[in-house]
């Protein structure tokens, strides 16, 4: 059941950046993270990389940049860092950074998101 709700919240939200109605993909990917169960950061990792995207493109930088540092540090902690998803979520923190011209951390993010995938596709584990 949560699982539905779930997925139909991160369907609702894509949809609404697709017509780039933005606010409202903000309140479905806000009620999608509410709903997901503590300690399941396989999930919760890309809702909130999602969520932090959606800020982004709303001008809400600060905000953005913290969901998705809470993103970075549950695939740190919990998931691990080889991840397509954790490189996603490293990507869209460095836009973050850049957006308050903060150029230090976005390379950061960058630099460390290429050592990730690299090692990805060094493993087969990404094309």
């Amino acid at each position: 059941r949560f699982a539905d709700s779930i997925a139909l919240n991160k369907t609702m939200a894509q949809v609404c950046c697709e017509l780039e109605d933005h606010e409202s993909a903000e309140k479905y990917l806000e009620k999608a993270v509410n709903s997901v169960k503590p300690g399941d950061q396989d999930i919760l990792g890309p809702l909130l990389t999602d969520l932090g995207q959606v800020m982004l493109l709303q001008g809400k930088t600060s905000m953005g940049i913290k969901y998705l540092q809470g993103a970075i540090e549950g695939y740190k902690n919990q998931v691990g860092t080889e991840d397509p998803e954790y490189v996603r979520a490293l990507n869209v923190v460095s836009i973050g950074h850049l957006m308050l011209g903060d150029n230090l951390r976005a390379n950061r993010a960058r630099n460390e998101a290429s050592s990730v995938l690299a090692k990805l596709k060094k493993k087969n584990l990404i094309v």
